[in-house]
């Protein structure tokens, strides 16, 4: 890619809107990948008995991986037409626990480059985790998977997010702390996050940009990449939330849903906090 086409990728004016730097935001989607591939393996073994079921379902991940083209990123993990999946593995674990390993600058010349190779990466990653686990588990067992996946996401940070907006416990917890903490969130990933009601009992916001689709479906178009968008982001979305609802203890206080989703055809995302009755 040119210096001209790397920055006319979607995420930098996104990243402009919410202040972060390319130098920061590129150990989100590094290390999240790597976190997110430990947490299919873990989900796998914990849900899956037969092990050639997956072999299978790894392997034909990879394959598809290598098949789309990414070429940076295939030469930096070293995934090949027939993929050495522990090595893969292997790789990013490394680069998970190492905020200094050098495949996470070296996925590109300039950092601006490595970004959008990252979430190129996690994009199709994502893509192909959820559609393999379907080919080889059906969608009811892949769902399940799929769905622990994005959980674990949601909950990693939320310790540190918590100490950041001073939440000790569940009694100190309203609507304005919900309505920060779900702006934490999207931004941390880029996303540019629009207040457009909030009260005591309601916090509504709109999700303007979300890099992660938009670099899908330009790598896979469109209608490729919502065959896994429309039947998992409504669920796993919502599921996300009441994760980290139900963590900090105030499930039984506040409610979550979602009504728009950009990868599934809206003009936005849209979030709904309310509180109990």
């Amino acid at each position: 890619m040119t210096s001209k086409e790397v920055l006319k990728n979607p995420i930098f004016p996104a990243l402009q809107k919410v202040g972060h730097k390319p130098e920061d935001e590129i150990y989100t989607w590094s290390q999240g990948l790597g976190s997110h591939n430990q947490n299919l393996l873990n989900g796998l073994k914990s849900n899956v008995e037969e092990p050639s079921l997956r072999e299978a379902t790894l392997n034909d991940l990879w394959s598809f991986f290598h098949s789309v083209g990414l070429e940076k990123v295939n030469e930096v993990l070293g995934i090949e037409e027939k993929p050495n999946v522990d090595k893969i593995n292997k790789t990013l674990t490394d680069i998970m626990n190492d905020k200094e390993h050098p495949a996470i600058l070296g996925m590109g010349d300039y950092t601006e480059e490595a970004l959008v190779n990252w979430v190129k990466a996690f994009a199709i990653y994502d893509f192909a985790a959820y559609t393999y686990l379907e080919k080889h588990l059906g969608a009811k067992d892949a769902l399940k998977i799929y769905m622990g996946l994005w959980e674990s996401i949601a909950l990693a940070p939320l310790e540190q997010q918590a100490k950041t907006l001073g939440i000790k416990d569940a009694s100190g917890i309203d609507m304005d702390t919900i309505g920060k903490l779900s702006q934490t969130y999207w931004e941390s990933i880029a996303s540019p996050y629009r207040v457009t009601r909030h009260t005591k009992d309601v916090h509504e916001a709109e999700v303007l940009v979300c890099p992660y689709w938009e670099n899908m479906k330009t790598i896979l178009g469109e209608e490729k990449a919502r065959s896994m968008t429309l039947k998992t982001e409504a669920v796993v979305s919502v599921n996300y939330y009441d994760a980290i609802l139900k963590a900090l203890g105030v499930f039984d206080k506040f409610s979550f849903t979602m009504d728009k989703f950009a990868c599934c055809g809206d003009d936005c995302c849209r979030v709904r906090f309310e509180r109990r009755k």
